[in-house]
C-alpha cells in the first residue's frame, strides 16, 4: 500500500523518513550539538553527494516541530522525542537488512552500521 494512502504518520504512527533518520543519527552520535552546515557535511558523506542547504534546513526545521531535534542558538541536539522514533526504525533496517532470519548477529549487525546495541536505548536525556 503506498505511503500517501496511509495518512501522514504511516501503518504504526511512524514518519520519520530514511533522510531524516540519517540527519537524526548524525546529531545523535555527536559529543556535542551541531551547527546545520556540519549536519549536511555528514549525511552528505553518508550519501555520497552533497546534500542541497536548503534542503538540511527544511528538514532540520521539520523535526524540530516533530521535536526530534533542539534548536540551541545555532546549533542542533538530539532529543528524548528523537531518540524514540528512530530507535524501532534502526530496529527495522536490522531485520530488514538480515531478511528477517534473524541468523546476522544484532551486535555484529550494530557494529556495521556504526551503533552500540544500546545507543539509542540507554543515552541519557537524549544528548
Amino acid at each position: 500500500m503506498p505511503n500517501e494512502m496511509l495518512g501522514p504518520a504511516g501503518p504504526f504512527g511512524w514518519d520519520m523518513t530514511a533522510f531524516e533518520l540519517a540527519v537524526f543519527i548524525c546529531v545523535f552520535r555527536s559529543p556535542s550539538s551541531m551547527l546545520i552546515d556540519e549536519i549536511r557535511a555528514g549525511v552528505s558523506r553518508w550519501f555520497e553527494g552533497l546534500i542541497p542547504r536548503e534542503m538540511m534546513a527544511e528538514t532540520v526545521g521539520h523535526m524540530i516541530g516533530r521535536g526530534w531535534l533542539i534548536k540551541s542558538g545555532h546549533r542542533f541536539r538530539a532529543s528524548i522525542e528523537g531518540r524514540d522514533a528512530a530507535r524501532p526504525l534502526m530496529n527495522g533496517i536490522i531485520r530488514m537488512l538480515d531478511q528477517g532470519t534473524r541468523l546476522l548477529d544484532v551486535a555484529l549487525m550494530m557494529s556495521l552500521l556504526q551503533l552500540t546495541k544500546g545507543e539509542l536505548d540507554s543515552a541519557p536525556g537524549g544528548h
